[in-house]
Order: structure tokens, then sequence, then C-alpha cells
């Protein structure tokens, strides 16, 4: 602590009933684009009880915005050590610098005092990798493209104990699980939604499955509802179907109840809701949703589409989601998090589709469809802002090359084995190395 930080832990000791209670900021930790848990201390020397709380703003404003709730703290006689203090601030704009600072005052009032401002600056977006069936080997295959967010599928009603060695394997890698929670064809029940609390018990900031490892960092921050629960391809209806309605109106139902079973856990984690209308051009998905939940948008932590294909696909299709929301009152800061985006590519081998990009494309085409496609979504007034997650599909080939023409066998950035698809490959590790 430099002199003038000492000078004002002092200051602030006197806040505390002047008895020797130093007050300091931490660096922030786990800032995404979108977030940031803000930390501080309290350090105990002699007897003292005082409040503390954070104030954040954005770097250059002089406006302070109460950044979490007033704690009461005292340091009994025989107190050594620290009092951790920390709070995750959400709702944060992408690339944006913060100033936060820690106040203190006595506990029966009194002005208040505040530390030397902190900073930090939430990053702009979280590119990451889709994971196979095969959780090890999509493991291995995050581990050496570097990716830093992997999103790995388990039915909703599995048990955490379950998944403990896939999640071991992604955060071996470096990376952090985004969990989903997958239940094709059907609507979970409340009991399954209720589950998700004990994924978030376990693997979620200071979870269980962290106890004792050093890479508690890598805690899942995020459980994505469902996969293209809006789309039709599952159910075997259409958009003015009246299942279709049903359909959206139970999903947003049970977002609520798995939201407030994951809140009474304590663990900081966030659920991502599908408010993409499955290509329909439809808002009924929306609309449903927000019929049986009115506050679905203070529940969700980020809306999620799959918008694959070139842009005369997946702008008009990113719009609507804009639109559709905001129709529904729902605030521009909640981050779009695109958790599927692809291309197939057996290096030119003709395949049976490609979301409307040529079938035969070769690794180095897929590699500039895909910088392309990020820069674009990047610099789009509407989306850019708001884009977090963009999860590239997927780990690796599900065939070796040239075995069969089913696109679904080659949208990996790597092959079956792990090998490189040359340029394709580069591009993904380029885009992870953000």
């Amino acid at each position: 602590m430099t002199r003038t930080n000492k000078l004002l832990a002092l200051t602030l000791a006197l806040a505390l009933l002047a008895t020797g209670c130093s007050v300091d900021t931490k660096r922030a930790t786990n800032v995404t684009s979108s977030s940031a848990t803000l930390g501080g201390e309290v350090d105990c020397s002699f007897e003292g009880a005082g409040v503390i709380w954070f104030e954040l703003r954005e770097s250059g404003s002089s406006a302070w915005q109460l950044a979490s709730g007033k704690r009461d703290v005292s340091c009994e006689r025989g107190d050594r050590g620290t009092i951790g203090f920390s709070n995750n601030v959400k709702g944060l704009r992408a690339g944006v610098q913060y100033d936060y600072r820690l106040g203190a005052a006595r506990s029966g009032g009194g002005p208040a005092l505040h530390t030397t401002p902190a900073r930090f600056t939430t990053r702009r977006f979280d590119p990451g990798l889709n994971a196979s069936a095969d959780h090890s080997l999509s493991a291995l295959a995050a581990g050496s493209l570097g990716a830093d967010v992997v999103r790995v599928a388990f039915e909703i009603g599995t048990p955490a104990a379950s998944m403990r060695s896939s999640i071991a394997a992604i955060a071996a890698g470096g990376a952090r699980p985004l969990l989903l929670a997958s239940f094709h064809g059907r609507l979970p029940t409340q009991a399954d939604a209720e589950n998700l609390a004990g994924w978030a018990a376990a693997f979620g900031p200071g979870g269980s499955f962290w106890a004792g490892r050093s890479d508690g960092h890598l805690a899942v921050q995020q459980i994505e509802f469902g996969n293209e629960t809006s789309y039709s391809h599952q159910y075997g209806d259409t958009w003015s179907s009246p299942s279709y309605a049903a359909r959206a109106r139970l999903y947003a139902t049970r977002v609520a109840q798995a939201h407030f079973a994951i809140a009474r856990t304590g663990r900081d984690v966030g659920l991502l809701a599908q408010a993409d209308d499955g290509g329909t051009g439809s808002a009924n998905w929306v609309n449903n949703m927000f019929a049986a939940v009115p506050n679905l948008d203070e529940l969700v932590d980020g809306w999620t589409v799959h918008p694959y294909g070139p842009r005369a696909t997946w702008k008009p299709k990113v719009d609507r989601l804009v639109a559709q929301t905001a129709a529904r009152g729902a605030p521009a800061n909640i981050p779009i998090d695109i958790t599927e985006y692809g291309l197939s590519t057996d290096n030119g081998a003709a395949l049976s589709n490609n979301y409307g990009w040529p079938a035969n494309q070769t690794y180095e085409q897929a590699a500039s469809a895909l910088r392309a496609t990020v820069s674009e979504m990047r610099m789009d007034p509407a989306i850019g802002p708001r884009l977090r997650l963009f999860m590239v599909y997927a780990a690796h080939d599900l065939s070796a090359t040239r075995t069969t023409s089913e696109r679904e066998r080659y949208f990996g950035v790597l092959r079956s084995n792990l090998a490189e698809k040359g340029a394709y490959s580069a591009e993904a590790r380029r885009l992870f190395g953000q």
C-alpha cells in the first residue's frame, strides 16, 4: 500500500470509530463484456464497527452510482486479518472503462469517506467454442485452439455430480464452461428447471467443485436454457400453431422457475434465454414468452440466437431479436449471445448444404467468411455494442475427411482426429486470442 493509500486507510479508520479498521479496494475479477466482480477488504487491527459499500461510474463521469448494498462490518477485540467484501455488478456496457471505490461511514451515521478509485475495462465480447457430444475430445480441441469459453451440453435433469469430469477437462485447458441445459423435442418439468440450482451451486463462482482448486476464476457464469426450442424442427409444428404459442409460454415459465431456484443458491450464475424467432419472421415466440412472464427481461442474463449464414440471413434475424424484445419493453443493455455460428467445410468437397454459403467451401474460404461475419456483426451499430458471446460451432469434425457429403459432419474447427483445418483453424485461433 502506498503512503497515500495508508493515509487514506487511516482516514477511513476514523470513519469506522477511529479504532484501526482500514478499508481498501481490490482488483476487479470475473470481468466480462457486461459484468464484473468488485472487490474490497477491511483490515482488522483493533475493535471497530461501521458500514461500507461500493460505488461505480464510467471513467470520466462525475456521477457515482451505488453498486452494492450497504454492509455492516465489525472488528471484535482480538480479531486479526481481513474481512473480504465483493459484489457482482451487471448491465455494464461492453468495452467501457469503469471506476469503482469503497465508501465507509460510522454505524450510527456521519459523513461518508471514500477510497481512491480502482479501474477496470469490460471486455468487448467473448468468443468461444461449442463442444461436441464427446466432451473429452472437445476439451482437447479447445485447449489446442486457445478458446476461453466452451459451450457444453447436458440433459437438463443431469445431476451435478455426473458433470464433474467434463467440467474438469474443460477447465484443465484453461476455458470457462458455458453450460447448455438441453431438452430436445420436449419441454422441461419444474423439477428439471429447478435442478439447475444444483449446477450453479457446484460450478458457479465459489461453488463446491472449485473448493481446493486453483482455477476457480473459470467458474460457470451462465447457463443456457434449451437449444433452439423456438424452432419447429424438434416439434413438428409451425409458428402459427397453437402448440408453438403454448411452448413459448411454458418455456418462459420454466426460465423463471430456474432463475429463482438458482438465486436461492447465492451463486452468481445468469440464465440465457432464447429470443431467436427460428427464422420465421414472426414475433409469436417473444410475444408469448412475455405474455406468460411479463418481467422476463429482468430474469435473463442474455438473449440467445443462432444466426447461421451470410449477412443477408444473419442480420435480419438478429435485427428481429432486437426489435421484438424492444417492443416488449426489454432494455437495450441486455447482451446478445450468439451461442452457435459456424461453417461446414471439407476443404472443397461438395456437401449437402451450408446455410447459404457455398456447399464446397475450402478452408481458406471458410476462414474469410468467418472473419468477415464477426467483423460485420461487431461493427453493426444495433448489434455490435450488445454482442457478448460468439460461440463457434464446433470443436471438431464428426467424420474423417471425404467420407460423406453430410454437412453436419464437417462443422469442426479441427478435423475429426484434431488435425488442423488450415486457414480455418488459424482464423478461429486468432478469434479466440482477441
